[in-house]
């Protein structure tokens, strides 16, 4: 009888969506507006940030 592993990998996340819509964002806004460069800008490093906590949590025993 085969016995299935446990797969181990990172849990879905939403950070990586995220992050991609704040960098495109600011992208967009490097053509509009300084106002729309500064909300992707904003997007992104809270993407980032919440990137980085989840894998640390997910990381840690």
């Amino acid at each position: 009888m085969k016995q299935h592993r446990a797969r181990q990998g990172p849990a879905p996340s939403i950070w990586p969506v995220t992050l991609a819509t704040g960098v495109g964002l600011a992208a967009l806004g490097i053509l509009t507006s300084w106002i729309v460069v500064v909300a992707g800008a904003i997007i992104a490093a809270f993407a980032l940030v919440g990137w980085i906590v989840q894998a640390l949590e997910e990381a840690s025993p």
